[in-house]
């Protein structure tokens, strides 16, 4: 399986809207206890109005999304979202798996945060080689190198 990463479109905007909610709100509701979609709405528009969204395509379809940061000493897995109907197929493995070559390349870490409650999410990070190197409140912050 080959996934395409391209850039996001103003066209995706429902959809990744819709996909944010979808991935989000029973894990929101488990961490918090509520979900607030007037704050979704916002930490929605501000991952948008960053400009770093990027659409996960198999086939050409879209399935799934994602956000890196390059900063001086490592990159920032700010994002990733995978449709929770191509979820398990070894997407999120092929699309993580190329984002630790590219740290590794530059010879810097991969760095991530993934809620308490996605006990699936930190499961395949543990998988990957990441290990936990903090925590915030509802996070945990893990890092490969």
């Amino acid at each position: 399986m080959t996934v395409r990463i391209r850039s996001a479109r103003d066209s995706d905007y429902q959809w990744l809207l819709e996909l944010h909610h979808t991935v989000y709100r029973d894990l929101i509701t488990q961490e918090f206890g509520y979900w607030d979609s007037d704050e979704e709405l916002g930490l929605f528009k501000n991952a948008w109005e960053s400009k770093q969204i990027e659409i996960l395509l198999q086939n050409d379809k879209p399935v799934g999304m994602l956000i890196v940061v390059a900063h001086v000493d490592h990159f920032w897995l700010d994002e990733i979202q995978i449709d929770p109907r191509y979820q398990n197929q070894g997407i999120g493995t092929e699309v993580i798996g190329r984002l630790i070559i590219r740290a590794r390349a530059g010879y810097l870490p991969l760095r991530l945060r993934v809620l308490h409650a996605n006990q699936s999410a930190y499961r395949l990070y543990q998988r990957l080689g990441f290990l936990r190197i903090g925590g915030v409140k509802h996070h945990h912050v893990m890092e490969i190198r």
